[in-house]
């Protein structure tokens, strides 16, 4: 784990997410903790589909590429 994060909020927002945290039985710091953390992954999923999107175009536009990755193969998922 890594150092502390503080992060100010106004009265109406805290109360709001107090409560959603109390009605999950959880602290409010839990809870915010989570929220980042589900957000964080959600974040570099999406990084990670860029990428690919990337590579796709990449492969679209470069026949070289393509007959390459055609010439390699399809990874196999359920190698043992």
């Amino acid at each position: 784990m890594t150092g502390t994060l503080t992060i100010r909020l106004n009265a109406e927002d805290r109360a709001a997410l107090e409560a959603a945290a109390h009605g999950q039985g959880k602290g409010l710091s839990a809870f915010v903790r989570e929220m980042a953390e589900a957000e964080a992954r959600r974040v570099r999923r999406e990084a990670i589909r860029e990428d690919g999107d990337r590579v796709v175009a990449h492969l679209a536009g470069h026949l070289e590429a393509r007959s390459e990755l055609d010439e390699l193969g399809t990874p196999l998922t359920d190698i043992p």
